[in-house]
């Protein structure tokens, strides 16, 4: 279920208030008369009413239109951070299992915790980018634990669990944010989620991923490397 802005619930109870008073003034005498005896009081009342709503519209339509002209820039944002995510959880993964090196997966959970931290800023603004960064950094607080827990030799047996549902939520939470980016926008940002890409592809306003082969010259094939046709016998007119 969508969430609503407090400021939207701001301009509605001001736009209820003013009709609840206009619908008084319309069926009520008495109330009619009392405006009609404290003008000043109404004009003072009916102009702050009017002023607020306005603002609160005003405020809340240039908010949305500032979050629409951004919305690529937070998409890119947050794939690149989701991207780190997925190569950090995977260096941690490794290293749990002993495949890897428990210093790479430092540096990859570092170097994730520092883009979350760049990221904040840009992605705070709308609640579904808000929610995408709690994921991630629940996800950089699973990497940190299960690195600390492990480090004595121990594998509780709860870390790995964890680490996936956390890594899932960040992967999940990312495929809605790519709709604002075209197929190539989203190579460009770094094949974020492998999925992402084939399930945004038939969203509308999208273009379709260019084969390489048919726009790249090097891909045709040389015609000088054609194995030689054999050329028709030359006929002579008949007379």
């Amino acid at each position: 279920m969508k969430q609503r802005h407090p400021q939207e619930w701001a301009a509605a109870a001001v736009t209820a208030l003013v009709l609840a008073l206009i619908a008084l003034d319309l069926v009520d005498d008495s109330v009619s008369s009392w405006f009609d005896r404290h003008a000043y009081t109404t004009d003072a009342v009916s102009t702050l009413l009017g002023l607020a709503v306005t603002v609160l519209v005003i405020d809340r339509v240039a908010a949305r239109r500032r979050l629409r002209q951004r919305a690529r820039v937070m998409a890119a944002q947050a794939g690149m951070v989701a991207a780190q995510a997925m190569r950090a959880n995977q260096a941690v993964v490794d290293a749990l299992d002993g495949s890897g090196e428990r210093d790479t997966a430092s540096d990859e959970l570092r170097t994730f915790m520092g883009m979350v931290l760049i990221a904040g800023p840009v992605l705070i603004d709308a609640g579904q980018t808000r929610v995408f960064l709690e994921d991630c950094q629940r996800l950089a607080a699973e990497m940190a634990r299960a690195l600390t827990l492990t480090r004595s030799g121990d594998h509780p047996a709860d870390v790995d669990e964890r680490l996936s549902q956390a890594a899932d939520r960040v992967s999940e939470g990312v495929k809605p944010l790519l709709r604002a980016l075209n197929l190539d926008q989203q190579s460009a940002v770094g094949g974020v989620i492998g999925s992402s890409a084939s399930d945004e592809s038939s969203a509308p306003g999208q273009s379709p991923v260019p084969d390489p082969s048919s726009s790249d010259p090097s891909s045709a094939p040389d015609p000088s490397s054609a194995p030689d046709q054999p050329s028709a016998p030359h006929r002579s007119p008949t007379s």
